[in-house]
């Protein structure tokens, strides 16, 4: 009878819960201790649930700040490339606002490939394309691609990259990886750049990629916080924190890992590539 009592005590509690907007537990007076157990595992995992609804409260704001900043982003170079495109239909443009419309219909293009990629983490959190990847390859294939805008931007990259290192991977989602990486230095590397391709003694692969930059270390706190555009300040950093976040969650989404290092005239991003990824959903 005391056991029944206890049992219709707590269906009410998660009844209660499950129908009203509260924070209350599932509560038990018995002196059963399967019962207490019982209500302490329920009351636990109550607790983790709200802790996750928050998480992903708060994660939802953040895409949502980012998508109304891309959108304005994305508005202001055409407004611009709109302006200099009526001047030209005018007949009165010049070879310098010909070149304004170029620059900026390629941030245009520029902020397109941060959605894209956003859409790709999102359809890539459900499942992977593991196949065996030379890294290696990879890695010179895109700074082959690169060496163009590279040298246009006058940076000149030492490739520091091991031979025959293959990883485990979604060639997809590496290739943007590296792809982001490289358009970091096209918009902040100054003369000189770097990358280092290397499998350590415990398996893992590295992956850095340094470059030499103007001004003083930036807060690679605020840079790796998931999202982040910095909106308010409407500097470079903003749009640096965006490629890096995106890359952040590309790789987070192979099992691997980044972290950066800022100090004066240096910037570097290391990234530790598990050999065996783990769908990370996002």
């Amino acid at each position: 009878m005391m056991l029944t009592t206890d049992l219709k005590r707590i269906s009410d509690d998660l009844d209660f819960i499950n129908h009203a907007d509260t924070n209350a537990l599932v509560t038990t007076g018995s002196n059963i201790g399967l019962i207490r157990t019982l209500g302490d595992r329920i009351n636990a995992v109550l607790n983790k649930t709200r802790r996750l609804q928050i998480t992903q409260a708060e994660q939802n704001k953040q895409v949502r700040q980012m998508l109304t900043n891309l959108t304005h982003d994305i508005k202001t170079p055409l407004t611009v490339a709109r302006g200099y495109a009526q001047l030209l239909k005018e007949g009165s443009a010049d070879q310098k606002q010909l070149g304004k419309i170029l620059n900026n219909l390629q941030s245009v293009d520029h902020y397109l490939h941060y959605l894209m990629d956003f859409n790709l983490i999102q359809e890539k959190s459900v499942s992977l394309d593991l196949t065996r990847v030379n890294l290696s390859e990879l890695v010179q294939q895109e700074l082959f691609n690169a060496f163009d805008s590279l040298t246009a931007r006058s940076v000149t990259v030492e490739p520091r990259i091991q031979t025959g290192v293959e990883i485990t991977t979604d060639q997809t989602m590496m290739s943007r990886i590296i792809q982001n990486l490289i358009g970091n230095w096209l918009k902040y590397a100054e003369e000189s750049a770097w990358v280092d391709l290397h499998k350590g003694e415990d398996g893992r692969i590295h992956l850095d990629f340094g470059n030499k930059t103007k001004g003083g270390a930036v807060d690679v706190d605020r840079l790796m916080e998931r999202f982040q555009t910095d909106d308010q300040s409407r500097t470079k950093i903003r749009s640096t924190g965006l490629g890096l976040s995106i890359v952040d969650s590309l790789v987070d989404s192979l099992g691997g890992s980044m972290s950066l290092e800022s100090s004066r005239g240096i910037f570097l991003v290391h990234l530790l590539l598990s050999n065996a990824p783990q769908l990370n959903v996002l």
